[in-house]
């Protein structure tokens, strides 16, 4: 249970129909032609992938991924990825992003959720 949604006065309902672990929803254009849901994660500590040293915050970059159909229309998920540095010199990882394989795949340009539909309409066709 993340405790930021209190804080920062985000809905946790619209967290739980989001479906996605450790991102929030931030905001949705809902056209009659798409869907574009706007997510991040909370700001939690983490490790560096290399050394595991706690990194320092490098802003965050905006990645946007092909999500499943949403209400029958097409979906794109914008998330905005936490962009850490490493400072520890002997560590060969300078900079990276937040990764959550439950959403995506690292470098993907679908969601996990999209995969899964997309395997589900392989199966009935």
């Amino acid at each position: 249970m993340c405790l930021c949604t209190a804080s920062l006065d985000r809905c946790s309902r619209c967290d739980v129909l989001l479906g996605l672990p450790g991102l929030h929803l931030t905001d949705v254009d809902a056209t009659d032609e798409s869907v574009v849901l706007d997510v991040e994660a909370c700001d939690s500590l983490t490790g560096c992938p290399g050394c595991g040293v706690i990194p320092t915050g490098h802003g965050r970059i905006t990645v946007t991924l092909i999500d499943a159909p949403s209400a029958g229309r097409p979906a794109h998920l914008r998330w905005r990825k936490h962009r850490w540095i490493c400072r520890e010199p002997a560590c060969p990882v300078v900079t990276f992003t937040e990764q959550n394989p439950q959403v995506a795949a690292p470098r993907a340009l679908l969601t996990s959720r999209a995969v899964s539909w997309a395997i589900r309409q392989l199966r009935y066709e």
